[in-house]
C-alpha cells in the first residue's frame, strides 16, 4: 500500500479524538515535511537509506525531529494493523542531533525588579501566579480568581488554555499530575488578595488571549526596561531558583506537575559556580582528613 493512502484513509481519522492543539501539529507536520516527500512511496520500500537521506534535508534538527515522530507513528500504526511487514523504525536511524535547550532564567534580584516594576499592571496577578507557582504558560493564562484559594496560599489548575489555528481553544490538563493544586509564598498571596478586591471573578488576564498577554508582557517590559525573559521561562526561573534555595528536586518536579522527575532534573538542576565550590571543600576536606 501507498504511504499516503494509508495516511490519509487510516492514520488520520486515529488523530481526530485527539486535543486540537496536539492534533493540529500533527496534520502541519504531515502536510509541511511529510507529504510531497512519501505519498507515492510503497510502505515495503521505506527503508533506513532514504529516512536518513531525508532527515538531512531538513535546515532545522527540530523539525526533522519532530516530523520523524509524526512519521513513526503512521509507519508502526501501519505494522501493527498488518498493512506492512517492514517495521523499519525499529532499526537504528541516525537523527539530526538536537542542541541541549538552555532555557534563558532570571536571578533573584531581577525577579523581585520584574514583579516591583508591574505593580498595579493589569497583567500583575497573572506575572504571580507564574513567576511564584512556576505554571505553564498555557496553564496561567487559563487561571481564574475562583481557582486561587488565598485562605489556604494555594491555586488549582484546571484548564490548559492555547492559542491554535486562529481560536482560542480550552482543554484539561495535559496529564494527571498537570492537574494539581500548587502552593503561592506568602507576599504573593497578600498582593493577590488587593487585587482581587473581594468578589473578582473571570480569569486573571480578563479577555487577553495567551499571544495578547504575552506581547503586553513584552511591551512593557521594554517600556520600563524590566529584566525580561520569555512568558514561558518564567516557569524555568521558578523551578532554577527553587533548587537553587536548596528545594528538594522531588517537591520541585510536584510543583511544576512533572511526570518524570528526570525532567525537572534535566531542566532546572543546573548548580551554579558557588555551589559547586562548596562541593569541592567538603570533597576536599573528606580526602584531607582520612
Amino acid at each position: 500500500m501507498l504511504f499516503g493512502m494509508f495516511s490519509e484513509n487510516v492514520w488520520k481519522p486515529t488523530i481526530s479524538r485527539l486535543r486540537e492543539c496536539t492534533r493540529v501539529g500533527y496534520e502541519s507536520a504531515y502536510r509541511t515535511h511529510i507529504r510531497d516527500r512519501w505519498s507515492n512511496v510503497d510502505m515495503d520500500a521505506i527503508n533506513v537509506a532514504g529516512i536518513e537521506s531525508w532527515l538531512d534535508s531538513f535546515d532545522k534538527p527540530g523539525a526533522a525531529r519532530k516530523a520523524y515522530a509524526v512519521f513513526r507513528a503512521i509507519l508502526r500504526l501501519a505494522y501493527r494493523q498488518g498493512v506492512t511487514d517492514n517495521d523499519v523504525t525499529r532499526r537504528d536511524i541516525r537523527l539530526p542531533h538536537l542542541r541541549h535547550y538552555e532555557p534563558q532564567v532570571l536571578s533573584a534580584p531581577e525577579v523581585r525588579k520584574l514583579l516591583k516594576g508591574f505593580y498595579g499592571h493589569p497583567l500583575e496577578a497573572w506575572l504571580l501566579v507564574s513567576v511564584c507557582a512556576g505554571l505553564r504558560r498555557c496553564e496561567s493564562v487559563g487561571i481564574e480568581w475562583t481557582d486561587l484559594d488565598l485562605r489556604r496560599g494555594t491555586v488549582t489548575v484546571k484548564r490548559s488554555v492555547q492559542w491554535v489555528a486562529g481560536h482560542e481553544t480550552v482543554t484539561e490538563p495535559k496529564t494527571d499530575l498537570s492537574r494539581r493544586t500548587v502552593a503561592l509564598p506568602r507576599f504573593a498571596v497578600k498582593r493577590l488578595a488587593e487585587l482581587r478586591h473581594g468578589t473578582k471573578t473571570g480569569r486573571l488576564v480578563g479577555s487577553l488571549n495567551a499571544n495578547q498577554v504575552a506581547n503586553h508582557y513584552r511591551s512593557w517590559c521594554k517600556r520600563m526596561k524590566l529584566p525580561c525573559v520569555p512568558p514561558r521561562n518564567l516557569r524555568h526561573t521558578f523551578g532554577t531558583l527553587a533548587i537553587k534555595a536548596g528545594t528538594d528536586i522531588s517537591v520541585v518536579a510536584r510543583q511544576l506537575g512533572h511526570s518524570d522527575i528526570q525532567t525537572t532534573a534535566r531542566y532546572y538542576l543546573k548548580p551554579d559556580l558557588s555551589v559547586l565550590k562548596d562541593m569541592q571543600k567538603a570533597w576536599q576536606k573528606l580526602i584531607l582528613t582520612c
